[in-house]
């Protein structure tokens, strides 16, 4: 999502970025902020298999970018270009980024405070930190907003992976807390998205344990394995066996 100092003007910048490629070279940019950016690199970022027209459409790509920057924030200008090289090499761009401007970077500073929090045994602080940092996301990054090589989806994707552990971790703190039957709806919203998260339904299992329901920690733990024996034909891990072998003994120190 892309929005202005002005909110009269979100709609404008959203339709100067309205295609998926320039949305996709808005996010290289983002992700290599305050460095230059070579026109090789965004066509490497961009495609798998450029087209013979790869640098023109860079060109406009950028255009369209820089377009949507000047109509959310009139100056001083954001997207600087400069002539690297030789005339085959294109221009390199900068996007300017102010310090802690990015959602990302707040993101991974909050999570990293919580840990120091967590390990000062200030578990409250620290979970409440977490859920301070986790309500700036507004859905997995990429995915369908973006058109990408498979080179930036995976810089992408690591976003979200954290975005997962910060969840497993604010899950764990939880825990600490005694808020286990709060958090059987937590954990079920993101297995919906994320059902081979393993993590995730040892978390759900365990919340179930110390809520009280033995059977919904059984089932979670039958659920888990009829998707991976059907989707992979595998069975789950040997540390989700062990928590149900301890589920069954009823040995709460293991659980």
């Amino acid at each position: 999502m892309a929005w202005s100092a002005d909110p009269g003007r979100d709609k404008e910048v959203e339709q100067a970025l309205s295609e998926n490629k320039a949305r996709s070279a808005l996010a290289v940019l983002l992700l290599r902020a305050n460095q230059f950016v070579t026109q090789a690199q965004l066509i490497h970022s961009l495609w798998d298999n450029p087209p013979d027209s790869a640098r023109s459409n860079v060109r406009s790509y950028v255009a369209q970018v820089r377009k949507a920057l000047t109509i959310a924030e009139e100056s001083p200008p954001r997207l600087s270009s400069v002539k690297r090289g030789g005339q085959s090499d294109g221009n390199s761009y900068r996007l300017r980024v102010e310090p802690m401007e990015l959602d990302a970077d707040v993101f991974v500073r909050l999570v990293r405070h919580a840990d120091e929090e967590a390990r000062a045994g200030a578990v409250a602080a620290a979970a409440s930190t977490l859920r301070v940092a986790l309500g700036l996301w507004r859905g997995d990054a990429g995915h369908t907003d973006l058109a990408v090589a498979e080179a930036l989806r995976a810089q992408i994707e690591s976003l979200n992976q954290l975005r997962l552990v910060a969840y497993e971790d604010l899950l764990s703190l939880q825990f600490r807390l005694g808020e286990h039957r709060l958090m059987i709806p937590e954990i079920r919203a993101l297995l919906a998205e994320h059902p081979m998260r393993e993590g995730l339904w040892a978390h759900l299992m365990r919340a179930y344990y110390r809520s009280g329901d033995i059977g919904g920690a059984l089932g979670a733990y039958q659920e888990f394995w009829r998707i991976l024996d059907r989707d992979l034909g595998v069975q789950p891990g040997a540390i989700l066996q062990q928590l149900h072998r301890s589920i069954l003994r009823r040995d709460d120190d293991s659980v």
